[in-house]
């Protein structure tokens, strides 16, 4: 099939996950509309069309489509599941009505495939059993419920209005380009810069799927490629514990990175076990990227800046 060949907006396009999809669009000479409360990266070139400001203003949301794009990758959101919880209202106006507002937009403005960035938590807690797309929505927080619910109104579009509708379940992304962010990767990538130690909940042997960025674009990019309709899960397919994570980061950057265990908060999940065989049999994906290769690029990337 031949690859996707129009205008695409990106929204939270100056975010860790949006620069990066924003210059693999690029790279292919597409143009791209991109939409976000920061403002743009001094890395675009003229095809890069900037629109800086909130998506809740009805002018920022026109201005965006008023340049005609043929698809919309939505990555902007409220992510994190604590500010989710202190704030159910905001995150659902962010996760629920934006998300609406774009569907509708796209409608009616000659938009064929629509891409969301959504995550396993709509499944919540499930222990240590291996999440499929198919796993039944459970969400335990604001924020998986948001995307569940965001997710719905994908479905509803597609089945309505013959929109392509791809939700994309994202697991912990991790990669060049986010040393702004204050998750565990960054968090060790620091410590191994600065001498200093991290902080790790409970025994540490909880485990996690962990997806190199490059891996989650390409899974972008063939999601717009084949106008991908449904779920799909865009992990590494191989979970390793938050203390094996530790030891390849210290096998990385050669850093002793020593750990403080603390008590873990509530709601702290034992286990993210994805099976990622569906999304290579429906969508191509298949990811590429070792933890350890990974885990070097992005120790890289961190002495650069």
């Amino acid at each position: 099939m031949d690859g996707f060949d129009d205008r695409v907006l990106v929204t939270g396009a100056s975010g860790f996950i949006g620069r990066a999809v924003v210059a693999a669009l690029r790279e292919r000479d597409l143009p791209v509309t991109a939409v976000d409360r920061e403002p743009p990266d001094e890395s675009w070139d003229e095809g890069v069309t900037a629109i800086t400001g909130e998506l809740s203003e009805q002018e920022v949301c026109i201005a965006a489509f008023e340049t005609r794009p043929r698809a919309v990758v939505h990555l902007a959101a409220l992510t994190s599941v604590l500010r989710s919880v202190g704030s159910p209202m905001r995150t659902f106006a962010e996760n629920v009505t934006i998300t609406q507002v774009l569907l509708e937009l796209s409608r009616g403005s000659g938009v064929d495939s629509f891409v969301l960035a959504s995550t396993n938590a709509v499944v919540g807690d499930v222990g240590t059993e291996t999440i499929t797309a198919e796993r039944a929505l459970h969400p335990l927080t604001p924020y998986g419920a948001t995307k569940a619910a965001a997710e719905m109104l994908l479905s509803a579009y597609s089945g309505s209005y013959d929109l392509a509708t791809a939700a994309l379940r994202f697991t912990n992304v991790y990669g060049p380009g986010m040393g702004h962010k204050d998750s565990f990767v960054p968090r060790m990538m620091r410590a191994a810069l600065t001498g200093g130690g991290v902080e790790v909940y409970g025994d540490g042997k909880q485990r996690r799927d962990l997806v190199y960025v490059d891996d989650v674009v390409a899974a972008v990019l063939l999601a717009l490629d084949n106008r991908f309709d449904g779920r799909a899960i865009i992990g590494s397919g191989n979970s390793v514990s938050v203390l094996d994570l530790l030891d390849t980061v210290r096998a990385v950057t050669g850093a002793a990175v020593p750990a403080e265990h603390v008590e873990a908060p509530d709601g702290e999940m034992p286990a993210v076990v994805v099976d990622v065989s569906a999304s290579a049999e429906k969508l191509g994906y298949r990811p590429t990227v070792s933890l350890e290769d990974g885990l070097a690029r992005t120790w890289q990337y961190f002495q650069s800046q």
